[in-house]
């Protein structure tokens, strides 16, 4: 039997993005009976994609921050510490999008290949 997953506690990410940045809370739903059949809408394409693009947009937002960050670093307006901060946080997002999206297209091609 596969056991749920924990739920991350808002205190940790907090503390993990710093002060003044809001932690995203996701809204907590019970899961369906493997048994019960699987319900397939015109949205769910639409619904996948676009937050999909919300993530990519995330992910560029905070490139953007980290660049703001390293030019005022530069000028002698920001802490090293808050620019290595950045960066980090810049880095983890890139690869997990990578990451995420090489899985999707791994996926896909299996996908594709199965015979019928």
């Amino acid at each position: 039997m596969v056991s749920p997953i924990s739920r991350i506690d808002p205190k940790l990410i907090a503390q993990i993005l710093g002060p003044g940045e809001e932690v995203p809370v996701a809204e907590t739903t019970q899961q369906a009976p493997a048994t019960a059949p699987l319900s397939t809408s015109s949205n769910t394409f639409d619904a996948i994609f676009n937050k999909a693009v919300d993530s990519l947009e995330g992910v560029s937002k905070l490139e953007q921050n980290s660049d703001v960050l390293m030019n005022q670093y530069m000028q002698g307006n920001a802490e090293l510490s808050d620019v290595m901060i950045a960066t980090a946080k810049m880095n983890l997002a890139v690869q997990l999008a990578v990451t995420t999206l090489t899985s999707a297209v791994n996926t896909f091609k299996e996908i594709t290949q199965m015979q019928i």
